[in-house]
């Protein structure tokens, strides 16, 4: 038997992957959802800027995002490491367009992109990109996640990718997600920061979120009764994780897993306090 066995889940709860089906909308998280879905449905709109501290649900929001995009509307392309030279990014880029779109392979061969050629990369570039926007009706997503390690040129560079648009419409959308330290890097590239036209910073869960996360990810995860976790137990995950979704995560799992181990009914405050002590014995 393991610990899911021991208490009748159907998959843990909470676990470190990025299952969309456990996306919790807090009041932020949806908030900042809703931001990123208007720029890509703005015609006028094409830079966008996502921080959060680290474990806040940066990521799993940026999968929903992405999952909900009609590949019919949208080509998106999502880069999990930001922190390499441009051209690097670029190719990449063209790599993606044509895998994203079989039918755009005839057109690859022959134009034969060199990795370090900025000038054939940027030629090719425009041209896939005007053949994705008026051959196929798809505009163009790029994500870059950890963009606090983003060069100061290359995130200039990005931007005048969103120079290649037609009169009345963007061709593109780019989002800029990160760290916190990332809204002050952009704060003071000024040529940059005059094109975020929308930003959104995600906190910590406050304690009436904490107790509605925990319980959502045990609903999702098949729990029917809603008492697992007492009161004071949650009291406590929320001190001892000021409202950190990871941070709650590996808690809840450690308890669940104590749990089980010894045979509890349910989790209560003294529970989580036999975890956080072997916690900080380890540190």
């Amino acid at each position: 038997m393991i610990y899911t066995d021991y208490w009748n889940m159907n998959e843990g709860p909470f676990e470190e992957n990025l299952d969309t089906k456990f996306f919790f909308e807090s009041d932020e998280h949806r908030e900042a959802l809703d931001r990123m879905l208007y720029i890509v449905n703005d015609k006028n709109m094409n830079m966008g800027l996502l921080t959060g501290e680290i474990g806040s649900g940066k990521s799993l929001t940026r999968k929903v995002f992405l999952s909900t995009l009609s590949s019919k509307k949208f080509c998106p392309i999502f880069f999990e490491n930001s922190n390499f030279p441009f051209t690097d990014l670029l190719y990449d880029i063209i790599i993606n367009i044509t895998f994203n779109d079989p039918r755009l392979d005839m057109h690859f061969q022959d134009e034969s992109p060199v990795r370090g050629d900025k000038y054939l990369l940027m030629n090719i570039f425009k041209s896939k990109l005007k053949r994705l926007v008026y051959e196929e009706n798809r505009k163009l997503i790029l994500v870059f996640d950890e963009s606090q390690q983003m060069s100061e040129d290359v995130m200039d560079e990005i931007k005048n990718l969103t120079n290649i648009s037609s009169d009345v419409e963007n061709y593109m959308s780019v989002f800029f997600v990160g760290q916190p330290e990332l809204r002050e890097k952009v704060r003071l590239l000024k040529q940059i920061d005059q094109r975020i036209f929308l930003r959104f910073h995600i906190n910590n869960l406050d304690y009436n979120n904490t107790s509605k996360y925990i319980h959502h990810r045990l609903r999702v995860a098949g729990i029917v009764r809603n008492n697992i976790f007492t009161d004071d137990s949650i009291e406590s995950i929320y001190r001892n994780t000021a409202g950190v979704p990871r941070e709650i995560n590996r808690l809840c799992k450690l308890a669940l897993t104590n749990g089980f181990a010894t045979e509890l009914s349910e989790i209560t405050a003294d529970d989580i306090a036999v975890i956080t002590e072997d916690l900080d014995l380890h540190r």
